[in-house]
């Protein structure tokens, strides 16, 4: 997406994704050095 979601869309967007058939997840953290760690995590997500 690549852009700043206003928190009072989320909800919709969300529920948009899902109907779509796509899958919404949350993580927090840094993650300026990819490893492979970090794509197995998204990835199970």
């Amino acid at each position: 997406m690549g852009q700043v979601i206003p928190f009072d869309e989320l909800e919709a967007l969300g529920a948009r994704l899902r109907a779509e058939g796509k899958r919404v997840v949350f993580t927090n953290g840094h993650f300026d050095l990819l490893h492979v760690g970090h794509a197995r995590y998204l990835q199970a997500a």
